[in-house]
């Protein structure tokens, strides 16, 4: 799991969102969350709107999940989820959905397992990044879903890539 740096990286995003506490129905890593029935909702309307995004989806096997820190999170414990698509170019989008354009920046990209998820991310976090002279930039994080690596969330062999955005650390 040794992160990798990529550069001048810009993401549009398709898809749904939710704003509030997505774990307040059920815990994290569950289908019955908030989080996972942004989901459902994204891949019913996927299915509606199976040739528009056919036509401008980059990457057909990749589904991402933005997870979005408004300033009053530390305050309220609520933050946005998006869940969709990379998309080609902005143009016109299903009334449902909603397009994020997110700044060009650095990313720092690696990949976990499902059940190691939250250890490895808190170590990249805590670790990495600090100790490779970089630093938060924005206060968000892309999950990436590939479907020839993705396979569950009970899957034990089920991986995750993750996109946190950073800058140089000054000098």
């Amino acid at each position: 799991m040794e992160p990798s740096i990529i550069s001048d990286k810009v993401f549009n995003l398709m898809g749904c969102v939710f704003y509030g506490d997505p774990f307040h129905s059920a815990q994290e890593w569950s289908y019955e969350n908030e989080i996972g029935k942004v989901w459902e909702r994204f891949m019913n309307l996927s299915q509606k709107y199976a040739s528009l995004i056919t036509r401008i989806n980059k990457n057909p096997k990749v589904g991402y999940e933005l997870h979005l820190e408004p300033e009053e999170y530390n305050e309220t414990g609520k933050y946005y989820i998006m869940v969709g698509v990379e998309v080609l170019e902005s143009i016109e989008i299903p009334l449902e959905m909603f397009l994020k354009i997110l700044p060009k920046t650095i990313y720092i990209h690696f990949t976990t397992k499902v059940k190691t998820a939250d250890r490895e991310v808190q170590k990249v976090y805590a670790d990495w990044i600090p100790n490779n002279g970089f630093e938060d930039v924005y206060p968000y994080m892309i999950e990436s879903y590939h479907s020839d690596r993705y396979k569950g969330l009970d899957d034990l062999e089920s991986e995750i890539d993750w996109y946190i955005p950073v800058k140089k650390k000054a000098s």
